[in-house]
């Protein structure tokens, strides 16, 4: 596997979202740079929340299935991944510039190059942290959080979220797990619906406040 030239753990576009208070308007302090940049940060943040999240699941997966000596593509990845510094850094739970580690994404359990098949199994399965809900709500939380009520921002962040899936099918060669591609679904149908609410006009919305 090559290098990691848009490396998703060192980018300083996460650095910009790491210093705002998700509480607030994200791009908020943003004001002096002009739509275009705002909206190129938010698809780059996009892009590197996208494949951190899709190099963890398919690393757990490899790692939850027995690797047999019939299973030669999958213990190839395992060690590409293995032999890469900055992914295997990052799933040991070491911090990388940026202050980007599993800690920053909320994970605080085992390093994920620590677990057992058994454990690995048990953090993408249904309720699992790196599982399809919990995955895809992060994801979407985290670009809808960034852009606020900015619908263009959110056109963009969704833009990247695509293109997140697809470098991490570059990146590790080949289709990801099943369980990646209904992440990617379920992120983007709750973006989706994001941005459908803020493109409803008034009239729209108060019809549906008498109707209920």
């Amino acid at each position: 596997m090559e290098a990691l030239n848009l490396n998703a753990f060192q980018s300083n576009a996460y650095e910009n979202v790491a210093t705002h208070n998700p509480i607030h308007n994200p791009l908020e302090g943003h004001k002096k740079h002009d739509s275009a940049e705002i909206e190129s940060k938010i698809h780059n943040s996009a892009v590197n929340v996208s494949i951190s999240m899709e190099s963890i699941k398919v690393f757990l997966n490899i790692k939850s299935v027995e690797l047999s000596q019939s299973n030669a593509s999958a213990q190839n990845v395992l060690m590409n991944i293995v032999n890469n510094t900055e992914v295997y850094d990052f799933l040991s739970g070491k911090e990388l510039k940026g202050g980007f580690s599993l800690k920053s994404i909320g994970y605080d359990g085992k390093p994920i190059t620590e677990l057992s098949p058994a454990e690995a199994k048990e953090l993408v399965s249904e309720g699992g942290f790196f599982g399809v809900n919990e995955t895809s709500s992060r994801v979407s939380s985290f670009v809808i959080n960034m852009a606020g009520d900015n619908i263009e921002g959110l056109q963009e962040a969704r833009k990247g979220i695509v293109q997140g899936f697809e470098e991490a099918e570059k990146m590790w060669g080949g289709e990801l797990p099943e369980i990646s591609y209904q992440t990617q679904a379920k992120t983007l149908e709750i973006v989706d619906a994001k941005i459908a609410e803020l493109l409803k006009t008034d009239a729209q919305k108060k019809s549906e406040i008498s109707d209920n």
